[in-house]
């Protein structure tokens, strides 16, 4: 399985290639430009050799397209992003009940149990769980968990959610990325997926953490927000069955959108 690691300007703060550098772990990561590519080298924090300027325009989108022109059809790679921290999941995962007799009592226990943490070749292993999860399923997209809530995560496998951008597996079919949406590509990726398949497939015991929002790539959230406005809007116009708005803390009203519970099957498998 191919591993495509996504970054932009974290010339000395990127970390997921250490990461997986530090295990032997085969990689590609994709930056845009042949100068980023020089101040990656210059910060010493990913090998020459695995750095690739695909000399696309900025965006996240474009270097997701690119990374599955670099693919097989029918070929499954994980995508990742730069800034990775730590992957964690749930002690006991091959043996534990599912659904999780997770209550308020119980709670506790069960948070620290989903701390326990795992190397990346651990967690491309379950990432190859997900891929056969998808397979059964008729899905092309799999992600595993983007909150750290306990009651969020008593079953094993969600269907039709989010499945959060840090971490993806992803068959190459005839989809390609949005470019017109940069900033929250995961929603839009999977929008597209359950659009087109009728299945996306989330791994909830498995959680990829990173420093999100932070200097770097695209900036703080504050940076973003115009953007994000942009975004939103766009995809409620294009996908208002599956995408709606939702008011968030913080937020101005139109920057906060997520994914309609949904029941969506297949149009076709390809």
């Amino acid at each position: 399985m191919k591993v495509f690691v996504f970054t932009y300007d974290r010339f000395d703060s990127i970390s997921t290639s250490s990461m997986l550098e530090d295990e032997d772990i085969d990689h590609v990561v994709l930056c845009h430009t042949e100068q980023q590519r020089e101040a990656f080298i210059a910060g010493g924090l990913v090998k020459p050799d695995r750095l690739v300027a695909t000399g696309q325009p900025k965006g996240l989108a474009n270097n997701r397209n690119e990374a599955l022109d670099r693919m097989d059809d029918g070929e499954w790679a994980m995508f990742l992003v730069d800034d990775l921290k730590a992957v964690t999941e749930l002690r006991n995962y091959d043996t534990a009940r599912d659904p999780l007799p997770i209550t308020a009592t119980s709670q506790p226990t069960y948070r620290e149990r989903f701390k326990h943490p795992v190397t990346m070749h651990h967690f491309l292993h379950r990432a190859d769980g997900v891929i056969r999860q998808c397979e059964r399923n008729g899905a092309r997209l799999g992600g595993f968990c983007g909150v750290d809530n306990v009651l969020f995560r008593k079953g094993h496998w969600g269907y039709n959610i989010l499945a959060d951008g840090r971490a993806w597996v992803v068959r190459k079919s005839h989809l390609r990325f949005d470019a017109n949406v940069q900033l929250i590509d995961d929603l839009c990726w999977t929008a597209l997926n359950i659009a087109e398949f009728g299945c996306v497939v989330v791994d909830r015991w498995v959680l990829p953490d990173c420093k999100r929002y932070t200097a770097g790539a695209f900036g703080s959230i504050q940076e973003r927000m115009p953007q994000k406005l942009a975004e939103a809007a766009y995809l409620v116009g294009q996908y208002p069955d599956l995408i709606a708005f939702k008011r968030k803390a913080g937020w101005p009203d139109g920057a906060h959108v997520v994914l309609r519970p949904n029941r969506y099957q297949p149009r076709r498998l390809t």
